[in-house]
């Protein structure tokens, strides 16, 4: 039955009722409460009707009740007709009055069934997750976008109370710590988790748990939800990714800037220098920012040079143009050295007031005393060989030109995918990569093929004879030097064995082949890089060649010079060795002229003159070598038999002059490298220089020749018994011409220490303690000994 029929059938039904009892209730033959079934009226119209129908029904049913006991008795009323009537109203009303609670609270459920009907749309139409939890902490309630998001169901999860499992494990532990501290403190919760979606991906979520006061509970529960923050947390890493990277950027900016050898600064349009690096500390011991505070860096240059570079500062300032001065900078140490500064003005925006200024300063001290080293020895070439002045001169003008030493340069290359291959080669348990590469040729091209050049400077590419920098980036760095390929390997030997920094000397091919000689170093960078920087050396091999030649010919000039010299001094060497040829030749005549010649006599005074000829021979052979600027041939030579045959050699002088010589040898010494000619000359000329000392001294004269072997060369010492050598004299003794004998001529020692230097070794002279002076010198083995 529809609501339409209903209503005026229960209606119609109920006004029947009433009149039915009103009809009945007011036959007098009936004295009992006919009226109390006006309470089925009524419950008829609650049934189809509203509260205020009912309050009227009820109305009408206590008029009716009213109006019938009039009716029956108004004429003859009794108290028990007159309660009847009392009660059947009183149980109206309170039907009646019943009934209307009952409409109020059903229309009051219905009011509360729409009202959480519209809380539950409400909670499941917001795209957020809604919980309500209790005060222990434990949620009661879930709202529908629990299942959305997660795509569990919520019923089963709040029956389980497995809300957690959704959460990312890495972020259990501070969830529940949270939660727990704010169920216990009653606080807020403000936290962020991963989620799991519903995809099975995990997504940041905001969770917000605030407690409130519940009256129907009379306890503190906690109303929250979720709200997706996904997108701002990444954000907020990419942000953070992006910072780091800066920072690490910036770190590695300081760390390029201080990692080059030479100073660099940058200063504003003005001229005010507002940056130095690290190595401006190092060179000056000054503080960086004092000296930017103070705008007083001139202050440290060599005061002769300061207006001079102040000049060239303010012109280049002015005129907008690349700055170049050399001058004296004051190092740490007080000590003033030679340095070359660049600078350059570089636009940072549309006008020409945004610009700044980027530069270095090297120091160039050794070239500018290279420079005035040869100048000094081209003025001893003056005044010694007259006829070299002029071409000499010449050649200081053709190369004067020549010392503009070029300005640092530097490249940067990228190794980190090479360094992967050596992690790889190392894994592999090798430790000696050099053998390794060499063993496998292919690997090594293929890991030289993975270095990159990423940036070089202009002032390289200028160096090498490019034009554009981009041209010589992309050539393959193993053709950029003469051996490009032993330097990249050093590099990846730098990486493999955990060195930071090498340097050395190469040759830099250019464009249409050009060769610069350069020195470099390289440090190696974070994140695979490599920095190398360059020191042209063209400058200085041209002046090292300069000087070399001019030396060679001022030593072949001093050897011609002093051919005088040099007759004296052979016709003091061979006087020894010709004295005793003749004595001897005298004492074999005897010996003949006896009756019974002495045979086994004469046959030992020929052999000494053979060695005596031979002698003179190698005398007059060494003279003419030292002339024409050539030396013998060195070989390995047996200094103990060598000593002992000069012992012989010399045996009448040491006799007439009654002095002794003795060859000490403890042990065996191995074979050195040297020309036996010169050192059995050496001998001589030490043991006569030894003799003339003593000469004219009283007591024992005696002469040691001492041989000992150390680890890779035999120590010669020649000492004497005789009065030593004056102090002001041992600083001069082997300088040529100088003597202190009356008839020498100063040219003995200074052979002998030639002679002797020519062989790898260094004679040097010293006073004994005892008295005496000992001539000494090392000479290498002529084979490495063994052990």
């Amino acid at each position: 039955m529809t609501e339409r029929l209903r209503r005026p059938l229960f209606l119609a039904v109920a006004t029947a009722l009433a009149a039915l009892v009103f009809w009945i209730d007011s036959i007098a033959e009936y004295e009992s409460s006919v009226a109390i079934l006006y309470l089925a009226v009524l419950v008829l119209v609650s049934a189809a009707g509203n509260g205020k129908e009912v309050t009227r029904a009820a109305q009408g049913c206590v008029a009716l009740a009213v109006l019938a006991w009039v009716v029956v008795h108004l004429d003859s009323p009794t108290p028990a007709s007159v309660l009847r009537c009392l009660f059947a109203c009183i149980a109206i009303g309170v039907t009646a009055a019943l009934l209307v609670s009952r409409k109020r609270l059903e229309a009051t459920q219905r009011d509360l069934e729409r009202s959480r009907a519209e809380v539950d749309l409400f909670a499941n139409s917001v795209p957020y997750v809604l919980w309500r939890s209790n005060p222990r902490g434990e949620i009661e309630y879930l709202n529908a976008s629990w299942t959305t998001v997660t795509g569990l169901d919520r019923l089963t999860v709040l029956e389980g109370q497995r809300y957690n499992d959704v959460v990312h494990p890495d972020d259990i532990p501070v969830l529940n710590e949270t939660v727990s501290a704010a169920v216990a403190n009653r606080t807020v919760t403000n936290l962020k988790v991963r989620i799991r979606q519903a995809d099975g991906s995990y997504r940041w979520m905001q969770i917000y748990d605030n407690p409130a006061y519940s009256p129907l509970t009379d306890q503190v529960e906690r109303f929250g939800g979720l709200s997706d923050v996904h997108d701002e947390v990444v954000a907020k890493q990419q942000l953070q990714l992006v910072r780091d990277e800066l920072e690490i950027s910036r770190t590695d900016l300081v760390n390029f800037t201080d990692s080059v050898p030479q100073i660099l600064w940058r200063a504003d349009p003005e001229g005010r220098i507002d940056f130095y690096n690290r190595r401006y500390t190092e060179i000056t011991g000054r503080d960086v920012q004092a000296t930017i505070e103070r705008q007083d860096h001139a202050d440290d240059i060599h005061p002769d040079d300061r207006e001079r570079f102040s000049q060239v500062w303010r012109d280049a300032i002015f005129g907008r143009t690349e700055m170049r001065a050399t001058y004296r900078l004051r190092h740490a140490t007080g000590e003033y050295r030679w340095m070359s500064l660049v600078g350059r003005p570089i636009r940072l925006g549309e006008t020409p007031d945004e610009i700044r200024y980027y530069g270095g300063v090297s120091d160039i001290h050794d070239e500018v005393t290279s420079h005035q080293k040869v100048k000094e020895l081209n003025e001893t070439l003056e005044q010694r060989v007259a006829e070299r002045t002029s071409e000499l001169m010449l050649t200081e003008q053709r190369y004067a030109g020549l010392f503009d030493v070029s300005n640092m340069t530097f490249a940067e290359m990228d190794f980190s995918e090479a360094e992967k291959m050596l992690d790889a080669i190392k894994d592999r348990g090798v430790t000696d990569l050099r053998a390794y590469m060499a063993a496998n040729p292919d690997e090594l091209a293929r890991t030289l093929g993975a270095i990159r050049t990423t940036r070089v400077n202009e002032a390289l590419a200028r160096l090498m004879g490019y034009e554009s920098v981009a041209d010589l980036v992309a050539n393959p760095p193993t053709q950029n030097a003469e051996d490009g390929a032993e330097v990249l390997l050093r590099q990846l030997e730098m990486y493999f064995h955990g060195i930071h920094h090498i340097d050395g000397r190469t040759v830099l091919v250019g464009k249409a082949g050009r060769r610069i000689p350069v020195y470099f170093t390289v440090t190696r960078l974070s994140d695979g890089l490599h920095l190398s920087s360059h020191l042209d050396l063209s400058e200085q091999e041209r002046i090292e060649q300069m000087r070399q030649a001019a030396q060679a010919e001022m030593a072949r000039a001093n050897r011609i010079a002093t051919v005088g010299a040099f007759s004296a001094s052979i016709a003091h060497e061979l006087n020894q060795p010709i004295t005793s040829m003749v004595f001897d030749a005298r004492t074999g005549i005897r010996m003949i002229a006896r009756e019974a010649p002495d045979i086994e006599g004469v046959d030992r005074i020929l052999q000494r003159m053979e060695k005596n000829a031979q002698r003179v021979a190698g005398i007059v052979q060494r003279t003419r070598e030292n002339l024409v600027g050539r030396r013998r041939a060195v070989g390995a030579t047996d200094l103990h038999r060598l000593a002992l045959e000069t012992r012989d050699l010399i045996d009448h002088d040491l006799k007439r002059a009654d002095v002794e010589l003795d060859v000490v040898c403890a042990k065996t010494v191995p074979a050195i490298m040297g020309d036996p000619v010169e050192l059995q000359q050496v001998f001589v000329n030490l043991v006569n220089n030894a003799i003339d000392a003593m000469r004219d001294q009283h007591g024992a004269r005696r002469v040691t020749i001492e041989l000992i072997a150390k680890d890779t060369s035999v120590e010669v010492r020649v000492s004497d018994t005789g009065p030593g050598i004056p102090e002001e004299f041992i600083q001069k003794l082997f300088e040529p011409f100088f003597t202190t004998k009356a008839t020498g001529i100063g040219m003995g020692l200074e052979i002998c220490r030639s002679a002797v230097a020519a062989m790898g070794g260094q004679l040097t002279v010293a006073n004994l303690p005892q008295g005496g002076a000992r001539f000494a010198f090392d000479l290498p083995f002529a084979v490495e000994r063994r052990a």
